[in-house]
């Protein structure tokens, strides 16, 4: 486990030296989400049938280049035993005008799951493309689960009316020691098309897919739901 001590220590570093930019005056705002999805897949694992969610979320501008993400979220599944409550610290810094690096601590509490709930270590970094294109890469070290879980991710986004825009995404996953997975774990995809009816509220209705490659004997997995948005 001493890797775990590094994590903690890097991420240590990058919130102290963050903090010691932050203004007089942080500018945040708070945004309010929630939603029902006909099925709760999280990372390849389908852990829920219909389930309802709530997410609080908050950004707070640090400096021109850094900012501090937080937030909160509860899922239920609709008639089921299943419940996952989590929180996480997300840290993001910008290199040049193309560049975002992070880091994030995230902890989840499940009930009647497959995957165990704890603590979960993750590091990203992420580029602007041209043509509204974006390039993600994650490493997450997963302490439930005892595993590391990695993915790359290109998505894109374009504006379809002055009122609403469309987010395309997709992905290939990568596991070690994640359950009995190891290897190539799933191409995921998912579109949403977001509707503002006002600069504070939103709706976002959503498809995604998870197709299955390390696990052969699992089913692919399809979902569809609806986010309703406030920001304030």
């Amino acid at each position: 486990m001493k890797w775990l001590f590094s994590l903690g220590g890097v991420i240590c570093i990058l919130i102290t030296s963050a903090g010691a930019e932050v203004e007089a005056e942080i500018p945040f705002g708070i945004e309010a989400v929630t939603g029902i999805r006909s099925d709760y897949v999280h990372r390849g694992f389908r852990l829920a049938d219909s389930s309802l969610d709530f997410q609080l979320e908050t950004e707070l501008t640090l400096s021109n280049h850094s900012s501090l993400h937080l937030g909160l979220s509860h899922l239920a599944e609709s008639g089921g035993g299943f419940a996952e409550t989590s929180g996480y610290l997300e840290l993001t810094r910008s290199i040049g005008d193309d560049w975002q690096l992070g880091t994030s601590m995230t902890y989840r509490d499940r009930r009647e799951s497959r995957l165990d709930g704890g603590f979960d270590f993750g590091f990203f970094a992420s580029r602007d493309l041209p043509n509204d294109w974006r390039w993600r890469n994650e490493l997450n070290f997963d302490l439930g689960v005892d595993g590391i879980w990695f993915r790359s991710a290109v998505e894109w986004s374009t504006v379809i009316t002055d009122d609403a825009f469309l987010v395309v995404e997709g992905g290939l996953s990568a596991v070690s020691g994640y359950l009995d997975r190891d290897g190539i774990n799933d191409l995921h995809t998912r579109v949403g098309l977001t509707y503002a009816f006002s600069d504070q509220v939103s709706f976002t209705p959503f498809i995604g897919s998870s197709l299955q490659i390390d696990d052969r004997s699992a089913s692919d997995l399809f979902y569809g739901g609806l986010w309703f948005e406030v920001i304030f």
